[in-house]
């Protein structure tokens, strides 16, 4: 039988310990509140009920790491829960698993059911997010990282002199965090009043003749599916994600077939392809891989972590500053100097025409895309000669 004792925290600490068995105290002051206290000293407080018909312990944890005043509302709380019907070691279930969804879990969920989804270039949101995020934060309850968690890694990033990365980093935790708000898991996201710290310019980058001729040079010093890949970007002018992820099975009659699901924009897309690109299709043709520029390793997978090759050219030509997308740049560039206009070379790169007829014109222009890129392969084909 459990003895009624007035609760204050030095009855609690000079209270007697048991020496055989344990012993059960109920407070007078706040009703249901029950401690317990075993032989080797263990001071725990609980809370028994009734709900429904069944009884049940919610247990609230040991004094004094939790306090008499905390307990004494758990309690208060656990009884306007059941007069509601509400069972109250729920939310406890609850909290313990939200404990179990560190970043580090829930980082491995986004990517696998957003991610790979919704972004062709996922990769990059993964490896972001595991260098700037998991690696301080990676193992923490995604509900106990706060703002002042992001902004201490764009703070950093910024004092290091990574302004781009810090606002790219900033872009792929708002993302994260916000998906994990969209699926229950936080009830906020900590990142979203924080806004970008470094006001980034357009690149305007666009590569000269002798510097497509010094990085065309460099490719023998990566592995033959790198340069194949990066021969493809100067002659189609494509985006890099979607020339890496290039299927076989995209090609029928000579032409680059881009479903929404393969394009960043969702928006499908025809790319003729040059007599050299047909060239470069036909070395890889002797394969059984559908990617056109396999990793090489165990599968059927495309090739990534272009960071390594970009790493290479730069140790072996003479141009700097200079970053792939800035191919897809040149190549428009160079089209406009040719003569070809802008709404051709919008659908060259496959920009989303904001015009109010757009939605009318369903024209493909198979036949001037075919013409301006085979042009196009025989002026660069005159530069890095």
């Amino acid at each position: 039988m459990a003895k009624i004792n007035k609760f204050t925290n030095a009855w609690l600490n000079s209270v007697s310990i048991p020496s055989l068995d344990r012993e059960e105290y109920r407070d007078s002051d706040c009703p249901g509140l029950v401690l317990r206290i075993t032989p080797n000293g263990i001071k725990t407080f609980s809370f028994p009920f009734r709900l429904g018909g069944r009884t049940g312990r919610l247990s609230i944890g040991r004094y004094p790491q939790i306090t008499l005043k905390n307990a004494r509302e758990i309690v208060n709380q656990a009884k306007s829960e059941i007069v509601n019907n509400i069972d109250p070691r729920n939310k406890k279930r609850a909290d313990r698993k939200a404990l179990d969804n560190t970043l580090q879990t829930l980082l491995n969920q986004f990517i696998e059911k957003y991610s790979k989804r919704k972004n062709k270039s996922w990769r990059q949101a993964e490896y972001n997010l595991r260098l700037y995020l998991l690696r301080p934060l990676g193992d923490k309850p995604a509900i106990q990282i706060n703002r002042a968690d992001i902004l201490s890694i764009i703070d950093d990033l910024i004092s290091q002199g990574k302004l781009t990365t810090a606002n790219r980093a900033l872009a792929h935790m708002k993302r994260f965090f916000g998906w994990l708000v969209e699926r229950g898991y936080i009830d906020y996201s900590p990142a979203i009043h924080i806004k970008s710290l470094y006001k980034e310019n357009p690149r305007e980058r666009v590569l000269s003749d002798n510097e497509i001729k010094e990085i065309w040079k460099s490719l023998d010093k990566v592995s033959d599916s790198y340069k194949n890949c990066i021969k493809f970007l100067f002659y189609c002018g494509q985006r890099l994600s979607e020339t890496a992820n290039l299927r076989k099975s995209q090609i029928q009659d000579n032409i680059w077939y881009l479903t929404s699901e393969d394009t960043k924009n969702k928006t499908p897309s025809l790319v003729p392809l040059s007599e050299k690109v047909q060239d470069l299709i036909k070395k890889t043709s002797g394969d059984e891989n559908d990617y056109v520029f396999s990793s090489g390793r165990i599968g059927d997978l495309p090739i990534n972590g272009f960071s390594k090759a970009k790493k290479n050219l730069d140790k072996h030509c003479k141009v700097t500053d200079w970053k792939f997308h800035d191919i897809r740049r040149t190549v428009a560039t160079n089209l406009s100097k040719m003569g070809y206009d802008r709404l051709l070379i919008k659908r060259i790169l496959n920009h989303v025409d904001r015009d109010v007829t757009a939605i009318y014109d369903r024209y493909q222009y198979i036949n001037e895309k075919k013409d301006a890129l085979q042009q196009w392969a025989e002026k660069l084909d005159k530069i890095v000669r």
